[in-house]
Parts: C-alpha cells; sequence; structure tokens
C-alpha cells in the first residue's frame, strides 16, 4: 500500500474537524436543524448563531442590529471605484474588487491591524447588500436605493435590490434561501477561506478568495444554467422526451449531481416547498411541473440527485431577481459561514500543506547551449 495515497480533488479525505455545520445526518448549523431555522428564525439570528457559536437573546440580536444600522453607508471612495468599472464586466468580479476595497475602511482596523473576525463579517454584512445593490443599479442607469433598515435583514436587502415591499410569503422564501445557503461544511469557497486564514493571512484576503472560488462555473454559478433547461425544456412541448433525449445524446443536464452515489441534498425539500408555494402564487406552474418531470426521470434512469441550485435558481426566479444577481445573493448568504470558518480556523490553525505527486520527466542532465562564434 502506497504511504501517500493520491485523492484527486482530495475527495474523501478529513481536512479539518468543525463545531460550524454537518451534513451526516441532514443539515444542521450548531447544532440546529436547517428545517427548524428556515422556518422559525430570522437570518439575521442564523448569522448571529454561526459567528458567535449560539442563539441571541433578546438583547444580544438588538445589539446585533443596531451594529448594522450604525454601520453606515458604503464609502464614497468605494462606490467611485466601483462606477469605475466597465459596465460588462462580471457582477461577481466587480464584487470581489469590492470587497477588498472595503477593507481599507472598516474601522475595525487600527494601525494597519484588523482587531476582530467577528467585527469585520458585521461590517460586510452590513457593506455587502449595498455594494451590489449599488452596481445593480448603476450599470442600468437606475435610481440608487438607499438602505431601509426598516425592515429585517432579508426585507431591507430586498429592498435595495427591487425597491419594493416584499409580501409576506415572498420576504419568509427570501429569509429562508439566505439562511439554508449559509453554510454547507467544508465546501470548496470555504475550504478556499481556510487555506488562507492558515497563512495568517486577514480575513479580507480570505474572503476574496472565497468569493473567487464561488464563482466558478463548477461551485454555484452554474445555476443560471438551470432556467434555461427549464425554458428550453417547456419550448420543447414535451419536458419527458426533451429531457430523455438529452440523456440518449450523453448531455450533462445542468442542476444535477454528476454521479449517483451523491445523497439528495438535505437543502432541497425546505426550497421544494417555496417553489411550489410561490409557483402556485404566480402562476408559474408550468415551470415547477416541468421540473418535476425532469427530476423524476433523472432519477430513474440516470439515478441521480438535484443540486441545491435546482430548487435556489427557480424560487429567486419566482421572487423576480434576475440571474445575474443569484451568485451575488449566494455570496451574502454564504459570508457568514465563511467568516465562521475563518475564525475557527484561527483559533485552532493548522498550516495546509498537502502533497503532491510528481509525474513528469526522470532526472535529466542540464546541457549548457555552445557558445555562440
Amino acid at each position: 500500500m502506497e504511504r501517500h495515497p493520491y485523492r484527486p480533488g482530495l475527495s474523501g479525505i478529513v481536512a479539518t474537524e468543525t463545531e460550524i455545520s454537518q451534513i451526516q445526518n441532514g443539515l444542521t448549523y450548531r447544532g440546529y436543524p436547517i428545517e427548524e431555522l428556515a422556518s422559525g428564525a430570522a437570518f439575521i439570528e442564523v448569522a448571529y448563531l454561526l459567528l458567535h457559536g449560539e442563539l441571541p437573546s433578546h438583547e444580544q440580536l438588538a445589539d446585533f442590529q443596531t451594529l448594522l444600522i450604525e454601520t453606515g453607508s458604503l464609502p464614497q471612495p468605494v462606490m467611485a471605484a466601483v462606477q469605475a468599472i466597465p459596465p460588462h464586466i462580471d457582477m461577481m468580479e466587480v464584487i470581489r474588487s469590492g470587497v477588498s476595497l472595503l477593507a481599507h475602511f472598516d474601522p475595525q482596523m487600527e494601525y494597519g491591524v484588523f482587531q476582530s473576525e467577528v467585527s469585520n463579517a458585521q461590517y460586510l454584512l452590513a457593506m455587502l447588500p449595498q455594494l451590489i445593490s449599488y452596481r445593480y443599479h448603476q450599470v442600468r442607469g437606475s435610481r440608487l436605493i438607499e438602505p431601509n433598515f426598516h425592515h429585517s435583514y432579508a426585507g431591507s436587502f430586498w429592498y435595495m435590490l427591487k425597491g419594493d415591499e416584499p409580501s409576506q410569503l415572498e420576504e419568509e422564501a427570501f429569509n429562508a434561501a439566505l439562511i439554508i445557503n449559509a453554510d454547507y461544511g467544508l465546501s470548496p469557497s470555504t475550504f478556499a477561506a481556510r487555506v488562507v486564514t492558515s497563512t495568517g493571512s486577514p480575513l479580507y484576503s480570505a474572503v476574496c478568495s472565497a468569493i473567487g472560488s464561488i464563482n466558478g462555473q463548477l461551485h454555484c454559478s452554474c445555476g443560471t444554467g438551470v432556467l434555461d433547461v427549464l425554458q428550453e425544456a417547456m419550448q420543447s412541448g414535451n419536458a419527458e422526451e426533451w429531457v430523455c433525449q438529452e440523456i440518449t445524446k450523453g448531455r450533462r443536464v445542468l442542476g444535477f449531481e454528476n454521479s449517483h452515489h451523491k445523497p439528495r441534498d438535505p437543502r432541497s425539500a425546505v426550497l421544494k416547498s417555496y417553489c411550489v408555494q410561490l409557483a402556485d402564487a404566480l402562476g408559474q406552474n408550468e415551470m415547477e411541473n416541468t421540473a418535476d418531470t425532469i427530476e423524476e426521470i433523472m432519477g430513474k434512469i440516470q439515478k441521480v440527485h438535484p443540486r441545491v441550485e435546482w430548487y435556489a435558481s427557480r424560487l429567486l426566479h419566482y421572487l423576480g431577481f434576475e440571474p445575474e444577481l443569484f451568485t451575488p445573493i449566494f455570496s451574502v448568504s454564504r459570508l457568514v459561514g465563511w467568516v465562521a470558518h475563518i475564525v475557527e480556523q484561527g483559533e485552532n490553525n493548522h498550516l495546509y500543506q498537502p502533497l503532491s505527486r510528481y509525474v513528469g520527466m526522470d532526472q535529466r542532465k542540464y546541457k549548457p547551449l555552445p557558445l555562440r562564434s
């Protein structure tokens, strides 16, 4: 047996121990089932839970919310820098640059040193929705919307993006979507954040690396392609026939796992419930029925389950958000998970230094070039 077995992508390797979340028996955050949190808690409560380890009391929650309100508006220099970025640049690229710039205006930085990762997280929780909203409206030439902190966190984020009041169902669904995406074990973006943190680099560097990771097509950006799949299946007039043809042609149906060995995502049931409610309320039953048909056929023939974006992209579509906002919204949700892991990594740090296996040329002798005459 090899002394150092090779596991591509570190698959199956336990790289760290964590108290933040687990997905072996359903998704839980610090022991609380995600279904209970999504149905009964506000996102800001879950953010506090992930960052501080326990759910907040009424007083702690009020203080946490007050800190977010008192953080203020997006710094003018950051707004100017974002405005200078060409309008065709991908939103996530702008967010990565914006977060990097925000590091220089974080009030928790003194003498070039950050004082508290949790305080940095609170600053970013207040700033990131504003950054996304500012860029979204600036590119469109639409009216910039000032934050309205009289709503819940989910309601305030909604208002900054859309400028109107969500219905009770819309706000509940949006709040649940933020909660269930707040953390998911050692996902690629979370692992990227922990690796950077392990080197002793500050929080903002780790968060920027995580943002770069989630913008990859194999992480969560392919969620926008789910709508294309559904639209194409609906236009075909027969979703069952369409998906069977895709399978026969060997094409990948976006939104599904690439292996039948992977279990069903524990977040699916929560998102599916809200998809059904929203589709019914908005008259989007055709899309929901098409999704059900494709999911059933993929399960029977390919033996694979949907990925979380199969549901999340539909939910955000029903809520009226454009596909370019899907990953930015995800980044706001996942921010608290990243910071929780960054803090945990720092408390019991170990530098990530995996081995590599050399498969190149055998050792060769160097021959100097002959001197020119």
